[in-house]
């Protein structure tokens, strides 16, 4: 029993290491993933739950925007597991919402992008979010409008103006999630761009673009002359 402690303990050692040569390239997503559940359970062999994990949600990424629900499925995963999840995806996030505030989002458009995906772009309900720009288009806040299927009837274009002129943003962007990862707007989502990019024009604040964000991948309206 000593000498199975002994043998794990070691490879954490050597995973830690190899961490502080050669960074996080060089590591297989349950590796990654390993070294991270050494955080949450110190006293076990968490190998094979990083690769039991990494098999039901195929990424590291995956693994971390989990909803705590499917992560507690995992025999083995508690709530200490769980937070420390969430505390990493809560860091990505953060980190990433900081450079898009550093700088005009439109010129820092990757980043945004990069933004919008980590926040909601691997959940698994839709998310609404509404995006208040200043006049150097800079983040101002990032709003959750709405949850659940987004329609006609979950989605207030007035409150959306009430907002814009109570914040004093000069423009904004739309943006959802499609947790089925195909991010091809629906007429719901077409009807409900036209809607907001009418009532915006009545008080000459411009939409600047409708994203739908899904697993690594996005659709612009702006980009496909939808706006």
């Amino acid at each position: 029993m000593e000498e199975q402690k002994q043998h794990y303990l070691g490879h954490r050692e050597r995973l830690k290491k190899k961490l502080l040569e050669n960074g996080s390239e060089s590591f297989a997503d349950y590796e990654l993933l390993e070294l991270l559940l050494t955080i949450a359970i110190p006293r076990r062999d968490v190998k094979p739950l990083s690769k039991e994990l990494i098999t039901k949600f195929k990424t590291f990424g995956g693994v971390i925007n989990a909803s705590p629900s499917q992560l507690m499925e995992i025999k083995g995963v508690g709530e200490t597991v769980v937070a420390t999840f969430k505390i990493i995806q809560s860091a990505i996030t953060k980190t990433l919402k900081d450079k898009v505030m550093e700088d005009s989002v439109i010129s820092n458009w990757p980043e945004l992008i990069n933004y919008c995906q980590a926040n909601i772009g691997n959940k698994t309900t839709e998310e609404f979010h509404v995006l208040y720009l200043n006049s150097k288009c800079h983040l101002i806040k990032d709003e959750v409008h709405s949850t659940g299927t987004i329609n006609t009837s979950s989605v207030y274009p007035r409150e959306i103006l009430k907002n814009v002129l109570e914040i004093g943003a000069a423009s904004i962007i739309i943006v959802h999630n499609h947790p089925t990862g195909d991010t091809a707007p629906s007429n719901a989502d077409i009807n409900i761009t036209k809607k907001i990019r009418d009532i915006l024009k009545t008080i000459d604040v411009p939409l600047h673009d409708h994203l739908i964000v899904g697993k690594g991948n996005c659709f612009s309206f702006k980009s496909f002359g939808l706006l």
